[in-house]
């Protein structure tokens, strides 16, 4: 099995593909662009190893994975999303005191290689993005009802100040 780490940027993403059985790097971590041309590169770079023996990671982070999830589950990939507090615990668990794109490519590759009971990553099989654009736009709403729960209240503490 291959694992891919893939470590997300606003205008760029990195990866890496590590060798499951053995640890080894079959390719070492490179950046490819957050467009139509990088995500074919990184398709191009996965060609020689079969769909079903790879397993892509990334960390679910706010909307910048959107777009190359949707590529990726679209060309047919297993793709396993993980929560970034646990790739940043387990860099730090594992020493690392420096952060960049590259070495957390490959933390992101340590985070798949946990045993199967202990999994730290969940599998998304979305095909629609329905429910993912429902729960943002419920979330919106929520922040907003929010907001205006604030100045609802801070509008009545002014009221109440100067008509006692």
């Amino acid at each position: 099995m291959k694992l891919v780490g893939i470590d997300v940027g606003k205008n760029s993403h990195h990866f890496c593909v590590m060798d499951k059985e053995t640890g080894e790097f079959n390719v070492t971590p490179s950046s490819f662009p957050n467009n139509k041309e990088g995500f074919d590169f990184l398709i191009n770079s996965l060609k020689p190893y079969s769909k079903k023996s790879i397993l892509l990671g990334m960390e679910d982070t706010g909307h910048y994975h959107v777009a190359l999830l949707k590529f990726l589950l679209s060309n047919g990939y297993t793709v396993a999303l993980i929560n970034p507090k646990t790739t940043d615990l387990t860099r730090k668990m594992e020493g690392g005191i420096t952060k960049n794109d590259k070495l957390d490519t490959i933390t992101i590759c340590d985070v798949l290689d946990t045993p199967e009971r202990k999994k730290q990553y969940r599998i998304t099989k979305v095909d629609r993005f329905d429910l993912y654009e429902q729960r943002q736009l419920t979330r919106h709403h929520h922040n907003l009802k929010e907001e205006l729960n604030v100045y609802c209240n801070r509008l009545q503490k002014s009221i109440d100040l100067v008509f006692p």
